[in-house]
Order: C-alpha cells, then sequence, then structure tokens
C-alpha cells in the first residue's frame, strides 16, 4: 500500500475531438446557427471543466483523477468530465457551466425564456449505470457517488427542492474540505483500477453529429493558436503571427497542422503532397516529408508514400 496526501492525475483533461473539430471548422468554412452555437457551447463547456479543476487543485484531498473519460459499455460510449477515486469511494462528477436564471420544474431544466435542457439526473444516472457495469467487468465494486457541478457563479436556479447531487460553485470548497478529512490511504487496488479506466479510453472516439465537409472546401493554411488568424511571416526558423505576434518554431508549426489535419480527416492517408496544401502551401514538401519521417510511420503503395502513426512496440 502507499499513502498519498495530494491529488494525483493520471488523465489530463484535454479538449474533446467534437471541441477540436469545431474550432478548426469554425475559423476555415461558414458553420451553421446550429453548429456556431454546438462550438459556443463547447467553448464554454471547457472553460467551465478547467474553472473546476483549478478548485480541485486547489484542496487537499488524497485521491486519483481522471479527466474526460470515454468508455464504452454494450457497445454505447459514455463520456465522464472528471473521475476520483478516493481511499474507498469513486466520485463521478459532471460540469455544467450554465449560466443565467433557470427554473427545475417537471423533473426538467428550462431557460427563463423556456427553452428546456437535458436532465443532468438522467444524464449522470446513466453514466453512473454504465460505470458501475464497466467496474464490475473488470473486477471493482466501489460505490460511486454521482455529483452534477453548476460550475458558474452566475448560475441561478428557481423551484428546486434540494438535491444532494447538485454543487454549486460557492459549495465547492466545503465539499473538498469534507473529501479532504477522510483517511489518506490510497490503496495499491484503486492505482489498479484507475490505470485500466485510463487504458479502456476510447481515444478514437467520434460522435456522429460532427457537421459534414470536404478538404476542398476548407480554407487552407496555418492558423495561430491564440488568435486564430492565417496571416503570418516566417523567419528561417520560426513562425510569427501578423495580428498577435505569437512566436512559434516552424518545425512545431507543422507538427501542429499534422494533428490538425488528423482530427478533421481521420480517414485520410496522410501523404506529403496533402500535407504540403493544408499548410498553405508555403514550406517545401521535403521539409514537411522530413516531419512525417521523424514522427510517423512511413508505407508504400504503389507509386505513393503515406504516413501512419507508429505502433507502440
Amino acid at each position: 500500500m502507499k499513502e498519498h496526501t495530494k491529488i494525483m492525475i493520471l488523465k489530463e483533461r484535454t479538449k474533446s475531438v467534437t471541441y477540436r473539430v469545431l474550432e478548426s471548422l469554425n475559423y476555415r468554412m461558414r458553420l451553421t446557427a446550429e453548429e456556431k452555437t454546438n462550438y459556443e457551447n463547447q467553448v464554454k463547456g471547457f472553460a467551465g471543466e478547467i474553472q473546476f479543476d483549478s478548485y480541485m487543485a486547489q484542496a487537499k484531498i488524497s485521491g486519483l483523477v481522471l479527466n474526460d473519460l470515454i468508455l464504452s459499455h454494450r457497445d454505447t460510449s459514455f463520456q465522464i468530465d472528471s473521475l476520483l477515486i478516493t481511499n474507498d469511494s469513486v466520485y463521478l462528477y459532471e460540469v455544467k457551466n450554465y449560466a443565467g436564471s433557470y427554473f427545475y420544474k417537471e423533473e426538467s431544466l428550462f431557460t427563463e425564456s423556456g427553452y428546456q435542457i437535458l436532465n443532468p439526473l438522467r444524464q449522470i444516472d446513466r453514466s453512473v449505470t454504465y460505470l458501475q457495469n464497466v467496474m464490475l467487468r473488470i473486477g471493482y465494486t466501489l460505490p460511486i457517488h454521482p455529483v452534477i457541478i453548476f460550475i458558474n457563479p452566475d448560475f441561478i436556479l428557481y423551484s428546486f427542492l434540494p438535491n444532494k447531487l447538485f454543487l454549486f460553485s460557492n459549495q465547492l470548497p466545503k465539499h473538498f474540505n469534507a473529501l479532504s478529512n477522510q483517511k489518506k490511504l490510497i490503496k495499491n487496488e484503486h492505482l489498479e483500477l484507475a490505470n485500466k479506466l485510463k487504458k479502456l479510453h476510447n481515444e478514437n472516439y467520434r460522435p456522429d453529429n460532427l457537421p459534414t465537409y470536404h478538404f476542398d472546401q476548407l480554407k487552407k493554411g496555418i492558423i495561430c493558436p491564440i488568435c486564430f488568424s492565417t496571416s503570418h511571416i516566417d523567419t528561417r526558423q520560426n513562425y510569427v503571427c501578423s495580428i498577435c505576434g505569437h512566436k512559434e518554431i516552424i518545425t512545431s508549426v507543422i507538427e501542429r497542422s499534422i494533428i490538425e489535419f488528423k482530427d478533421l480527416f481521420p480517414d485520410k492517408p496522410i501523404m506529403t503532397n496533402l500535407i504540403y496544401q493544408w499548410c498553405g502551401e508555403v514550406y517545401s514538401k521535403e521539409r514537411i516529408r522530413m516531419i512525417l519521417k521523424k514522427n510517423y510511420q512511413n508505407h508504400l503503395s504503389g507509386q505513393k508514400t503515406y504516413y501512419s502513426d507508429k505502433q507502440l512496440s
């Protein structure tokens, strides 16, 4: 057994594939109003999760944390914002970054203007059921405590009977303080559980509701990671954004653009000429080929060479 006196983050938080795809498309094509709203919701949701992470980081809790888990049960995928494994329990956190006034009636959430929001209680109940089954499948029976976090301090909920599953941002310090008073012993079996769940995470999951798009219709060029401009000037080794001044090594810029291409086109073969076009034809094919050879596994198909992720040995 090992005694931990602080949180161990075994899986860091990253932007979801939906966020990454919509972020790219937002600056490379015209999104529909619905797609634009979805993108804005992704931005708000991720900001809320980062805010939740800051609360947890300040807490003196002993536990193991897995963020942004995508697991599967009977061919059904489900997503968990944050999972905290303590000495004797698993805490499943669903983070909502709603702002403004909401009403709770007929077991549903409604905005002030009357729009109905998916009931987070049903959503988290589904996640708990699936997680219990996944844990049973790999041999663990720790109790699961679901918690719905309304992280935005500007969120107001009316017509609502108190529910122990709901926590507001001003209640988080008390919640984490209560957890910090528990025993600090984290057993090896907890670490084994966390690592098994991490291994089950579906890195390649893509939702069915992503926009339809094609390579030819998207704006080409390097997108600045800070201001999302495609305007830049280059020195021999460095890329410099013309708008915000962000500076980056050109090799890093090309590597980042390859990853963006892979996010958008997971089924397209990675080829030197395609990446050359994707980067706006501003960097030589030879330079791009060298980066691909270094970072990816090359394959020969007829007269053409394409690249794929290196297989871990």
